[in-house]
């Protein structure tokens, strides 16, 4: 479906909701019958009483190995022990981690090799999009597209449910608003390819003024990832070109946040606000351990990170990797607008990289401490280089959030620039209390914006004349 033009609301009968995962500690074996399972949490708005009816329809899914499910209807919760008696299945075998989804009422799937939603904003409507499962099937094309309109308003995309297929995004945003709300994203293989949520923001996000918590006055001048899940992903987004991001009360289980520099991308993404996020981590010593290499992969711009819940990433299988892992790739790398950037100059001589970790838009003026390559001071050959605008890390679980740590692109990855001259390396150029602060001290006047986002209120159009639900089951879309 293509929306170009109009200001509609897309409604379906309900996406059904990953709602709860188990332990991860007992192995049940795929079978028909009675089966028990023992419930460690829910995602985010649902509850025991919202999650699991009796004589519902639910499935058992093998966390990011979906070959493995059970389907089969609810007898009995009483915490932890969920009990289901089992009528069909798919696959064989037992295996660690599992999560629980309610049934489904539309379900689209996903054979297009373009976009099954390509949604251009509108001028005068927030589009609206909800209530329906868009299940793998044998094509590669994203799920649903935000597209940029000059004066647009904001897309929303709630009450969903996206299965993600080995390639293509479950959404891609090439625009720095919108709204993504009440939404399940599994991936069925855990790897670097999938990516949940994709952004390559407009293209002005470098010459303008952060627009941090309630300096969003309108609510349109970021997108909004909130009250989701995301299951088995190394990088369940990934904030690319330009880009503005909000993620707030989500639930990770086994799924980490990434971002793009200015190294493989032109501009790098702009900042990101993470906050009241739930992590969830099973580690093992029998080799089954999703291989998470951070929370947060963190390769330029700003960001905050706060008041979220993120157990240490530390198992046998893999030992112990980053909460947040930030480099400068450009020192160690022949790619993107500025390669090899202050090889053969003594320690941090060219601080900093345009649009590392820790610069924003601040003053504009830019710095005049680059090599003689021709930049001057205040642009690369792509736009504004940025000026201080601090990360900072506060008040999470675990206080300062302890695995902080920087890279270089050379470390296991593969650095790019020849040896000589010698590149430089990003502990010199992504230093803490100058470009991040991971102490508990919060950023200076920052305050988050209001939750949940006042689009989703349930709506109710004259020009649409459908009414979208904001119900956290999938949500129930009503002609009136």
């Amino acid at each position: 479906m293509t929306i170009s033009g109009k200001g509609l609301v897309v409604s379906g009968a309900g996406s059904g909701r990953i709602v709860a995962y188990d332990t991860g500690t007992p192995t049940p074996t795929v079978g028909t019958g009675t089966k028990t399972f023992t419930i460690a949490g829910f995602s985010t708005g649902f509850t025991s009483a919202t999650a699991f009816v009796n004589g519902s329809t639910m499935t058992a899914l093998a966390t990011g190995d979906e070959a493995l499910s059970m389907t089969g209807t609810v007898t009995s919760y009483s915490a932890p022990t969920l009990t289901m008696n089992i009528t069909a299945t798919t696959g064989s075998g037992s295996t660690h981690r599992w999560i629980f989804a309610t049934a489904s009422s539309t379900i689209l799937v996903n054979n297009s090799a373009t976009p099954m939603f390509a949604v251009t904003e509108d001028t005068a409507f927030d589009t609206n999009l909800s209530g329906f499962k868009i299940q793998v099937g044998t094509g590669a094309g994203d799920g649903v597209d935000f597209n940029y309109t000059s004066g647009g308003k904001a897309i929303v995309l709630q009450n969903c449910w996206i299965q993600q297929s080995a390639t293509g995004d479950s959404v891609l945003l090439h625009t720095n608003r919108g709204v993504i709300s009440n939404c399940s994203f599994d991936s069925a293989t855990f790897s670097l390819a999938p990516l949940a949520i994709h952004c390559k923001g407009a293209p002005d996000a470098w010459t303008q003024a952060s627009f941090w918590g309630t300096a969003d006055t309108t609510g349109q001048n970021n997108y909004y990832v909130e009250t989701s899940d995301f299951e088995a992903y190394l990088n369940a987004a990934d904030n690319d070109d330009n880009c503005r991001a909000v993620f707030r009360y989500n639930l990770q289980n086994n799924a980490g946040y990434g971002t793009h520099g200015a190294d493989t991308s032109n501009y790098g993404q702009r900042y990101f606000e993470a906050y009241n996020n739930v992590g969830l981590y099973n580690g093992y010593s029998d080799g089954t351990t999703f291989n998470m290499n951070w929370w947060f992969f963190v390769r330029g711009g700003s960001y905050v990170v706060h008041d979220n819940t993120y157990p240490a990433l530390v198992s046998t299988d893999y030992g112990t990797k980053a909460d947040v892992l930030m480099i400068a790739m450009n020192l160690q790398r022949n790619a993107g607008p500025n390669p090899c950037w202050g090889a053969g100059g003594t320690a941090g001589q060219y601080y900093y990289v345009p649009r590392q970790v820790g610069m924003g838009r601040v003053t504009g003026a830019g710095t005049t401490a680059y090599p003689a390559d021709g930049v001057n001071g205040s642009t690369d050959s792509i736009t504004y280089v940025g000026d201080s605008e601090p990360a900072y890390i506060w008040n999470n679980s675990r206080q300062p959030l302890g695995n902080t740590q920087d890279e270089d692109y050379g470390l296991g990855i593969g650095g790019s620039c020849p040896g000589s001259p010698t590149p430089d390396s990003t502990s010199n150029y992504v230093v803490a209390a100058r470009d991040y602060f991971n102490t508990s001290t919060a950023k200076p006047g920052y305050t988050p914006y209001q939750y949940p986002h006042p689009l989703l209120a349930p709506t109710s159009t004259v020009a649409s004349g459908i009414s979208g639900g904001n119900s956290k089951d999938g949500g129930n879309g009503r002609t009136q």
